[in-house]
């Protein structure tokens, strides 16, 4: 039939990723260790390595900033707006 795929808890996957960090160890060995596929280690890195966590941090920071440049666009985009109605207002030829 089909090979079934392995399924792998959280607690295992992390503390996969622990023991390659602290052992020094490349994924390729980490993975014939446990005889589970390079790609699926990556993943994991990727979700659990010690650099996942500074990325999800800059990751809400750059939506903090993002949120904050939006709502400097909008209050500058009605105060263009304020000044436009100024300009007509004292341009306007008075005859």
């Amino acid at each position: 039939m089909g090979n079934q795929r392995e399924s792998y808890d959280e607690e295992f996957k992390r503390k996969t990723i622990e023991h390659m960090e602290t052992e020094n160890k490349r994924p390729i060995e980490v993975a014939r260790e446990l005889n589970i596929p390079k790609s699926t280690l990556s993943r994991w890195i990727k979700q659990y390595g010690s650099g996942a966590v500074e990325a999800q941090t800059q990751v809400f920071a750059d939506y903090e900033r993002m949120k904050k440049l939006e709502q400097n666009i909008l209050e500058l985009r009605e105060e263009n707006e304020i000044l436009k109605k100024a300009k007509h207002f004292f341009t306007k030829d008075p005859r």
